[in-house]
């Protein structure tokens, strides 16, 4: 066979076999291709299922969550708006259901403070009122028990302050405290007051407001000239009577009024003075008191 003839039967065998392997590389690839895009057909529409499915879910534990919670709810900041615009219309009755530790430490005002086991409430609070259960969180155990035990007494208008003190704090952050005298922050709500000087200026007849925080019968068997009694647990429904900002506090001992002084301050933000020594320190002191 001629030179020629052989470079051309090699070049001809040569590119038809190329062509043979791209034929076969072609259709692997249209094969892959079309294998591909079935994938991803069924792909989305499996993940389409499990979204489904996680979605049904999610919705179903919501609404077993929300079937465990047997109670309306309202909002912080809603309680908030109620508070600002209660009137005769609505009556409103917080009713803070946590220890009474932890309801002094903070709490928000005018509310009443019955712990659980200090129920039933019926001959304490207005059974016609709006009553709005407040606890520590949501995820405070005694809540339920608390609503509970309210239908039992025939309470019928009770929503729960959802996320409870927590939730106050973080988005309202107004609270009434009876005051931590190792607090730096609520000692400096004060001011401190010999009774040397609050006698001097009872003497020297400057106007001085006094709120003796005793209990009336404390107050009845003795008392500084002039002094207005509120007693510490009565401070807050009272605060009204309050009508002045510099304020002299008196009381059985410093730690009662210390603990007054900075009700006050939360509730009217007057920066009241606390006499050093209280009631029996004046007494000592030989100064008057009358009844």
């Amino acid at each position: 066979m001629h030179y020629k003839e052989k470079i051309s039967q090699k070049i001809t065998s040569f590119f038809g076999e190329k062509k043979q392997n791209e034929n076969i590389t072609l259709t692997a690839g249209f094969a892959l291709i079309f294998l591909v895009i079935i994938f991803t057909l069924f792909r989305g529409s499996i993940f389409s299922d499990k979204s489904k499915t996680k979605s049904q879910s999610a919705v179903s534990s919501s609404q077993d969550q929300k079937a465990t919670f047997d109670y309306d709810t309202i909002s912080a900041t809603d309680l908030n708006k109620k508070i600002l615009i209660s009137n005769k219309k609505e009556s409103l009755t917080l009713l803070d259901i946590r220890p009474f530790d932890a309801y002094i430490q903070e709490h928000i005002m005018d509310a009443v403070n019955i712990a659980i086991d200090e129920f039933p409430v019926a001959s304490k609070i207005n059974a016609h009122s709006l009553v709005v259960v407040i606890g520590a969180s949501n995820t405070d155990k005694d809540i339920s028990a608390a609503v509970d035990k309210l239908k039992d007494e025939d309470f019928e208008n009770i929503v729960v302050l959802a996320g409870g003190m927590i939730s106050w704090k973080q988005l309202i952050g107004s609270t009434v405290s009876y005051g931590d005298p190792k607090s730096f922050i609520d000692q400096s709500k004060v001011s401190y007051l010999d009774p040397e000087k609050l006698n001097d200026a009872i003497t020297q007849k400057v106007p001085v407001y006094i709120i003796d925080v005793r209990d009336a019968g404390e107050f009845n068997a003795g008392h500084i000239v002039g002094a207005k009694n509120i007693p510490i647990d009565e401070l807050e429904k009272r605060r009204g009577e309050i009508t002045e900002k510099r304020i002299v506090v008196v009381g059985a001992n410093e730690l009662q009024e210390f603990q007054a002084s900075v009700q006050m301050y939360d509730m009217l933000l007057a920066s009241p003075f606390v006499m050093r020594t209280a009631i029996p320190g004046w007494q000592q002191k030989g100064f008057s008191l009358v009844k």
